[in-house]
């Protein structure tokens, strides 16, 4: 029996027998975005980056939030990586980077990936609660187009790290949370070439 759950934040509805996605276990879920027809699979855990700001309060941070997605328009894949940058810094202290400053770095193994934003995040790619977007009230977000070798890089690296380089501060983030797993399930299943 095919369980159908319509998501309140954006047009996306879950095709949770696509792919034999249960709630927790590491399958990448499966969303249908009913505006554009597209199909997404989604890694199921996000790899997360986070910097100390002592220099503003105690016990504040500035967050990186890195989720892996292949949109299926039709039969043709694209990979994605999206990307929300948020803080626990009270704005007033510093305030959020602008939607320009979208420049990512990836270090990985001695290698640093040079990722450029798209000029617009897809619209499949909106904002909803299924694409891990963190309930934070300031998100800025970005969408990079990437390939399977980019994934399988970030996935298989020992150590990682971000860094914004637009930013005022730009201070590197290091892993908080390691969605590496999760990234690896979502390549082993899902169906780029």
């Amino acid at each position: 029996m095919l369980g159908i759950v319509v998501i309140s934040m954006g047009s996306l509805t879950t095709l949770s027998a696509c792919r034999g996605f249960h709630p927790g276990t590491a399958n990448p879920p499966e969303f249908f975005d009913e505006g554009t027809g597209n199909t997404l699979s989604v890694a199921s855990k996000p790899l997360v980056f986070a910097r100390d700001r002592t220099d503003v309060a105690a016990f504040a941070r500035d967050y990186v939030t890195l989720v892996a997605v292949e949109v299926d328009h039709s039969g043709d894949f694209a990979n994605y990586l999206l990307l929300y940058r948020w803080s626990t810094v009270d704005r007033r202290m510093s305030p959020p980077p602008n939607d320009e400053s979208g420049e990512l770095k990836i270090f990985a193994q001695g290698r640093v990936l040079d990722l450029r934003p798209l000029d617009a995040v897809p619209v499949s790619l909106t904002k909803g609660a299924a694409l891990h977007v963190p309930a934070h009230e300031e998100t800025v977000t970005h969408a990079y187009r990437v390939d399977t070798d980019v994934l399988r890089f970030i996935a298989t690296s020992d150590t990682l790290g971000v860094q914004l380089p637009q930013e005022p501060l730009d201070t590197p983030f290091r892993m908080w949370e390691d969605g590496r797993a999760a990234l690896q399930e979502f390549l082993r299943k899902t169906a780029s070439p």
